[in-house]
């Protein structure tokens, strides 16, 4: 009896598998257009592109990594513990964004980096 059930809510709903796969189809699409406007690079043209994509992520983190860097050089001069904590959570908070900043730029460069 159970089968039945379960079969009859894979059959309308799909298996994980499906989903997943339904899921990053589009992703593949965008990584095969990329491949083929790749396709034609030579070997050292594409080992300039790893320089390429770091360079990218640098330049799109580059203002929250000024940030921290200032903050955490605030905290080294001062003494007051409640001063250093407040730059702590400040920090912490920063390095939360720039985490969600990284994913953003790491998602755009993904079809180009795969293909």
């Amino acid at each position: 009896m159970f089968s039945i059930l379960s079969k009859s809510v894979t059959k309308i709903f799909g298996t994980k598998s499906d989903r997943d796969i339904k899921a990053i189809m589009p992703l593949v699409e965008q990584i095969k257009a990329a491949y083929a406007l790749l396709s034609h690079l030579s070997d050292d043209e594409l080992r300039a592109k790893s320089t390429d994509f770091k360079t990218r992520i640098q330049d799109f983190l580059a203002s929250i990594d000024a940030e921290i860097k200032s903050l955490h050089e605030k905290s080294q001069a001062t003494e007051d513990i409640d001063e250093k904590d407040g730059y702590f959570q400040a920090i912490d908070k920063l390095e939360e964004d720039r985490n969600k900043q990284l994913e953003i730029v790491l998602l755009q460069i993904l079809p180009e980096a795969f293909a």
